[in-house]
């Protein structure tokens, strides 16, 4: 019997939305690994041509995700593979809001950055 899981979409998106830009590094390391460790040994052969071949296995999926634009498909897939409560659970354990700063004061950064520019050309 197969059993398809459901994958609420809206609660992917307040994910992606949550994760701090600054984190994404992290989160992709995080995941990868929780991937790998719950992959099927069938899979790592498909994925990587051995069975045992973990740390190819990390690099073609880091390689993978590190695509912008995959960040809700990391999430999406974790969601999937690990289950939404356990990848939601391994998220709020990562400690997130460290890197909450950073953004900030990557955005302020760039805001002062542009007014510099900006009182530079009026003058």
């Amino acid at each position: 019997m197969t059993t398809t899981q459901t994958i609420d979409l809206d609660l992917v998106d307040q994910t992606v939305a949550l994760i701090p830009k600054s984190a994404w590094f992290y989160v992709r390391q995080i995941i990868v690994n929780a991937l790998i460790d719950n992959m099927p040994g069938s899979a790592l052969k498909q994925l990587t041509g051995s069975y045992d071949a973990f740390e190819k296995a990390e690099q073609i999926l880091t390689a993978y995700y590190e695509i912008p634009s995959y960040e809700k498909e990391l999430i999406i897939d974790a969601f999937k593979i690990l289950g939404t409560m356990n990848a939601l659970e391994m998220l709020d354990a990562a400690n997130l809001e460290q890197f909450i700063d950073n953004d900030i004061s990557s955005t302020n950064a760039a805001e002062v950055s542009a007014m510099q520019g900006e009182q530079t050309q009026d003058n």
